[in-house]
Order: C-alpha cells, then sequence, then structure tokens
C-alpha cells in the first residue's frame, strides 16, 4: 500500500499541536516524484493545474489533512515555515482538513 511517507519530499517535519497530536508538514516538489505506481499520471496533471511545490498536512495514519500549490519555491518556502509555526501554535488545526485553497501558480 502507498504512503505518504514514500513520496519525495523537499522538507519534512513532524511537529506536534497544543492538543499534542502529531502532524507531519512538508514541501513537495512535484517534478521527479515517483509517485503512486496506481495512478502514474496524476503528478504531471497536478503540476500543470495547481503549481509545481506543494505544501501538506498529513496524520500518522497517513490521511491528507492540508494541500496548498504555489507556483514558486521561494512562495512556498515561505509558506511551509508558516505552516509550521500555525500548527504549533494552535491557530490552524489539521483535524479540520482544507484542501487546495486559494492556490497560487
Amino acid at each position: 500500500m502507498w504512503s505518504m511517507d514514500d513520496w519525495e519530499y523537499l522538507e519534512r517535519e513532524v511537529v506536534t499541536d497544543p492538543k499534542g497530536r502529531k502532524w507531519t508538514i512538508a514541501l513537495m516538489d512535484v517534478l521527479g516524484q515517483k509517485g503512486d505506481p496506481d495512478r502514474p499520471d496524476a503528478l504531471l496533471e497536478l503540476q500543470y493545474s495547481s503549481g509545481r511545490y506543494f505544501t501538506l498536512i498529513y496524520g500518522s495514519g497517513g490521511g491528507l489533512q492540508w494541500e496548498r500549490g504555489y507556483g514558486l519555491l521561494p512562495d512556498a518556502t515561505r509558506a511551509y515555515g508558516e505552516l509550521m509555526l500555525s500548527v504549533i501554535r494552535g491557530k490552524l488545526d489539521p483535524s479540520q482538513p482544507v484542501f487546495r485553497a486559494d492556490l497560487e501558480g
């Protein structure tokens, strides 16, 4: 079975929110990914519709809770840092999923 941990990330960190839950926050470049073997063309399609770089949050069970795309690496890197701080400080609750909101690119 494919896992979120099987992807290649530019950066990835496990953080704990104020309620003691652990979340993985990641920054991904979709170019060069091997991808899910069951969906080999999905990443290319995703790249053109949402940008090349993505910030993600997923839980220990592997369920994707947050996804945002960016066209430029500096924008995605800044968002990645802000996302980590928001989860750690409790400003963002990843248990309330948000997908493809405010996409840039």
